[in-house]
């Protein structure tokens, strides 16, 4: 292959690398979101039970 071709597949390579990686960070992201609500929705309905 040429120099050109083994230099666009680098590049490829390497930007698909960087999109899985912020994507699996973005997912971490989100996870860690929905467990905070949930935990924040935990404690109101433990809130509005203790003050019934």
């Amino acid at each position: 292959m040429s120099d050109q071709t083994d230099d666009a597949l680098k590049r490829v390579r390497e930007t698909f690398a960087t999109a899985a990686e912020e994507a699996e960070q973005l997912s971490e992201s989100a996870k860690q979101d929905v467990e905070d609500a949930i935990d924040d929705l935990e404690a109101r309905i433990e809130d509005l039970r203790n003050s019934s």
